[in-house]
């Protein structure tokens, strides 16, 4: 499937910015579940330059900018080739030790009703992929998907004990549940093109769980099924703080920030 994506974030500052330096990671994933036909990042203000690869395979950017008045847009656009390989994650370039994704944050710590969650699984795991396929089933049936009802900041505990939440929830909770069971897992941002040609119009995430003579497997709780050629791969991280596709350190700024993201996508096939 050919997938073009066109991404905009705008920063609007409620008064002046001395210093602003951006991490760009907006760069789809190289990998060979996908294939970038063609992408291009460009920011109204600022300089943008292209830095390093890092040890997960992000391709960096970063922007510098000085004394930005009012707002500052960024728009990340390209075409992407995805095919379908059952889930698993083949050819990234990358380094870091599986055995770092074991380790919990504020966002993916076990809770009393995620330790439950494990009650309801198979105490057999020598089947690592049908075990994996129960976690992700079980998570997907935890909460119920109502948007705008949690926050960047609501964890996995939150999020299942109020009973909703998003993709991104859904994502904390199963890295929760795959890491007190001894499967490493990360969360994934990136973008979704679903079977029925609508486009999730944000931002999706989904999570990777390590299987033993496997490696690397997505799989999307919120629509319990494991990504196909409909999911294209962005950034990777231990959960969705660490996963950003954008990241600012700011200098001598004491005025307030509003952030506003608009994404369309469409099948070009």
């Amino acid at each position: 499937m050919k997938i073009s994506i066109n991404h905009k974030t705008t920063y609007n500052f409620s008064s002046n910015v001395p210093k602003l330096m951006q991490s760009i990671r907006l760069y789809p994933s190289n990998c060979k579940n996908q294939k970038t036909i063609s992408w291009s990042i460009k920011s109204d203000k600022g300089m943008i330059t292209e830095s390093h690869s890092d040890a997960l395979g992000h391709k960096i950017f970063n922007i510098y900018n000085k004394e930005i008045i009012g707002s500052q847009t960024i728009i990340s656009k390209g075409i992407v080739e995805t095919k379908d390989t059952s889930g698993v994650l083949k050819g990234l370039k990358e380094k870091v030790n599986t055995l770092c994704f074991l380790r919990d944050t504020e966002l993916t710590k076990a809770c009393r009703k995620i330790d439950l969650l494990s009650k309801k699984l198979s105490k057999n795991k020598s089947n690592e992929i049908l075990f994996c396929h129960q976690m992700n089933s079980v998570v997907s049936q935890s909460i119920k998907y109502i948007s705008g009802s949690t926050s960047i900041y609501t964890s996995a505990s939150d999020s299942i004990s109020q009973g909703s939440g998003v993709c991104q929830d859904f994502a904390h909770i199963l890295i929760s549940l795959a890491r007190k069971n001894n499967f490493p897992a990360r969360y994934i941002s990136g973008f979704l093109m679903e079977e029925n040609g609508n486009a999730e119009q944000a931002t999706h995430a989904w999570v990777e769980i390590f299987i033993n003579d496997l490696g690397w497997v997505g799989f999307d709780p919120s629509h319990n099924k494991c990504i196909d050629e409909g999911y294209v791969r962005v950034c990777c991280g231990l959960d969705s703080l660490d996963s950003s596709m954008i990241k600012g350190v700011k200098t001598n700024f004491n005025g307030d920030e509003n952030l506003k993201v608009d994404v369309s996508i469409s099948n070009c096939q």
